[in-house]
């Protein structure tokens, strides 16, 4: 009888889904992810996951090469990725999707704080959608190397996450255009409303901006608070060439076991704060949140938040070069042109200023349009087909590219 007990407990402990209580870090690799040169590799994809019952209490990402060896932002950068369960509801855009951790070129990690975690089942199954961008000529491989720290057999507070976007629900490329061209010191504020389903505590959360972003805040304006600022911090070496404005190094992110209460039907307000002295293109504004559910009463004081803070700065002043000149003669009569595979139809055109100008697109692969320099800051959505057209208001130099193919596809209008 004895024997038979200890079996039944052994097999009780080798269960599928089940474990002795203990944390544990997992380490999962998916690849390999080719990249052109100078090129931008996305897609959407299955991500392995941890296959017994537990806990998420941290998570973080990286890209190395085939030999394991961390690739820097000279490299293969990794410009952002996001993960998912599948079929799992999104709290705030209702998608079967739960979007529950992110991670740009700020390399903001997941951290709960103890005794909280994002519930997994071994059966439960998990996505993610990658962005990668090459800063060699040649063709680079990447590998996407995330790290799971993940607790079992233990009952921990579950949260659930809460993702607050500026442009959110908006499709897989949320960006918006700061035009620029304001006074010194002037800046612009993009904002969204999200209204809580339900009550409970905001126990960590972090932000994302791109390059020019001063801060994003948290607003609860049901009570009339701001209790949580992510704020960038900004340097380090820049890749050459450079493709795209460059963001902050690092964002402020915070932990509470206490947390901030919220309460069902509160109104939470993301302010994403940019500087518009100077035109930033393809800007975002992103948050995310882990909510604890449960009673929550009236507003409340914030209590201490343990944050992360970095070293918060001004955004550097910074001109961004085409990767190469345009080519061709200059178009005066054109005022339109085509966007096929990896070049603009015309790359140099001039206009007279209140002109409308038309890309019309065509081929196989996704492009863009995106101003990079010139009295205003403008862009248009990647697509594989239809059109994009602009009014120039402002007389000047417009130097763009494709953001997707930023050394292959260059463009200058000059409006006089």
């Amino acid at each position: 009888m004895r024997r038979l007990l200890v079996l039944l407990a052994l097999g009780t402990l080798a269960a599928p889904g089940l474990a002795v209580a203990a944390e544990q870090t997992m380490t999962f690799t998916t690849g390999p992810i080719v990249v052109e040169g100078y090129g931008v590799a996305q897609q959407p994809m299955l991500a392995e996951s941890p296959k017994l019952d537990g806990y998420v209490v941290g998570m973080e990402a990286e890209v190395v090469d085939a030999a394991g060896r961390v690739q820097g932002r000279d490299k293969v950068m990794l410009h952002h990725i996001v993960f998912a369960k599948i079929g799992a509801r999104d709290l705030t855009c209702g998608n079967p999707a739960e979007r529950f951790f992110a991670e740009g070129e700020e390399r903001l990690a997941m951290r709960l704080p103890t005794g909280h975690g994002y519930p997994n089942r071994a059966t439960d199954r998990w996505g993610l959608l990658y962005m990668l961008m090459n800063h060699k000529p040649q063709r680079l491989t990447g590998y996407i190397r995330y790290t799971v720290r993940y607790v079992t057999g233990e009952q921990l507070i579950p949260v659930k996450p809460v993702w607050l976007d500026v442009r959110n629900c908006s499709g897989p490329d949320p960006v918006f255009d700061i035009a620029g061209g304001g006074r010194a010191f002037s800046t612009v504020t993009k904002t969204a409303d999200f209204v809580l389903p339900e009550s409970g505590r905001l126990v960590a959360g972090g932000g994302h901006l791109h390059g020019g972003g001063l801060r994003l805040e948290l607003r609860n304006e049901t009570c009339g608070t701001v209790p949580f600022q992510s704020l960038p911090s900004w340097g380090g070496p820049l890749p050459k060439p450079i493709l795209h404005e460059p963001g902050p190094t690092k964002m402020s992110q915070f932990t509470s076991g206490e947390g901030i209460s919220v309460a069902k039907g509160d109104r939470l307000r993301l302010a994403a704060v940019y500087e518009n002295s100077r035109l930033h293109t393809r800007a975002m504004g992103i948050m995310l949140l882990y909510l604890a559910p449960g009673q929550v009463s009236g507003c409340t004081a914030t209590p201490e938040l343990d944050i992360d803070l970095g070293s918060p700065g001004a955004p550097p002043v910074f001109s961004m070069p085409l990767p190469r000149e345009p080519k061709g003669p200059i178009e005066r009569r054109a005022r339109s042109t085509w966007v096929g595979d990896f070049r603009y139809g015309v790359e140099r055109v001039e206009l007279r200023r209140g002109s409308m100008f038309t890309w019309r697109f065509l081929g196989a692969f996704q492009h863009d349009v995106t101003v990079i320099s010139g009295p205003e800051g403008f862009s248009a959505p990647w697509t594989l087909s239809g059109s994009f057209s602009h009014r120039f208001a402002r007389a000047g130099t417009y130097r763009l590219f494709c953001s997707l193919h930023p050394a292959r596809m260059v463009q200058q209008i000059t409006v006089r």
